[in-house]
């Protein structure tokens, strides 16, 4: 479920990416992707204002959610039960925040995102106030609830070897539940064994 105000749209993708920050951390972003799904009207002359159509893409977009310790987590699924919230947008980009696009990027002001547990899957609900400014009814502090299923596509070990990318994810994670790839720029990436390498931008490359 992707909701801004009372209107729907599709749920493209919603994936979890990390990388080891400088402070020695595994930093965890997480990328939702959705689409508008109103019908393109038959009349040529219509007002399009508070209409999202397939075309539209909207992009809720955190670099830097949740920092996780050495030896904190053994898994990536273990950051279950965990809370991230914020009441005004950090002057601290370092701490966890997020960014909405529409047509532009814009500040997510206030956030609550939970990670849950549902059949042995890794759930993200977020309840957030965003900006879109797409005319008087959908402007500014919009509601934006989403609840939906998360995978994890990896770590990203930039452009090392991959004795030196084991090296670093070692004290975070349990590297018998991870595979090394490297995608199409030389970017080395540890991901989870069940990964569909059809589908995961990180080692596509599309990220």
């Amino acid at each position: 479920m992707f909701r801004i105000k009372n209107k729907l749209f599709e749920i493209k993708y919603a994936y979890l990416d990390a990388y080891i920050s400088n402070d020695n951390h595994l930093v965890f972003g997480l990328q939702i992707k959705a689409t508008g799904t109103d019908k393109y009207p038959q009349e040529e002359n219509y007002n399009s204002e508070g209409m999202f159509f397939p075309d539209d893409e909207l992009f809720f977009n955190s670099e830097i959610l949740l920092k996780i310790k050495p030896n904190e987590i053994k898994n990536w699924n273990d950051i279950v039960g965990k809370t991230i919230e914020w009441d005004n947008y950090p002057e601290n980009e370092e701490e966890p925040h997020a960014l909405f696009y529409v047509y532009e990027h814009e500040q997510i002001s206030t956030a609550k995102i939970e990670f849950k547990n549902r059949d042995n899957k890794v759930y993200v609900t977020i309840n957030a106030l965003c900006n879109i400014y797409a005319g008087e009814n959908f402007s500014s502090d919009l509601p934006l609830q989403i609840d939906t299923e998360i995978d994890f596509f990896g770590i990203l070990c930039g452009k090392i070897s991959k004795e030196e990318c084991i090296k670093e994810i070692k004290p975070f994670l349990d590297l018998n539940n991870l595979k090394y790839f490297q995608n199409k720029y030389g970017v080395s990436i540890m991901a989870p064994l069940n990964t569909n390498i059809k589908t995961n931008l990180l080692i596509l490359g599309e990220y």
